[in-house]
């Protein structure tokens, strides 16, 4: 697989200065300062990135463990929440929460909990960020099938 690519440009010192952070090739472009990591500045930060990545990574391994499993899914919708912290003095992400809810038919509750944990543990973007203290799921099955 190819490699893939972000990058990002910083401008002055950091209480004041500002930052552009880039997706791929110019796929997304946002702006990110340090009011906007931490503070409630407008713009993006590293940890909403992760949480994108996350959510994104985690859908796709959903998907297909539970196609694997014969359910294949109409839908499946994740939220990833990051938490930076102070830990020993330094910022550090030592919490994420996992929120999704899938539409796959011919699945029962306990079913979609197991396929779920299996799932999280499956993501590339979990085993990435082992060094995350939590890691907490909540799953939930539209019973639509």
């Amino acid at each position: 697989m190819a490699p893939r690519n972000g990058s990002a440009r910083w401008n002055g010192d950091l209480s004041s200065g500002s930052g552009e952070v880039t997706v791929g090739e110019g796929v997304w472009t946002g702006a990110y300062s340090f009011a906007s990591r931490f503070e409630d500045g407008a713009g993006t930060n590293p940890e909403e990135l992760i949480a994108a990545a996350h959510a994104g990574c985690y859908s796709m391994a959903l998907c297909h463990i539970l196609t694997e499993a014969g359910h294949t899914p109409r839908l499946i919708r994740t939220t990833a929440r990051s938490y930076l912290r102070m830990v020993d003095g330094a910022p550090t992400i030592n919490q994420i929460d996992l929120d999704t809810e899938a539409d796959a038919p011919g699945i029962d509750k306990t079913r979609f909990r197991e396929l779920a944990e299996t799932a999280k543990e499956a993501c590339a973007v979990s085993r990435a960020l082992q060094g995350v203290e939590t890691i907490s799921l909540t799953s939930t099955t539209l019973l639509n099938g």
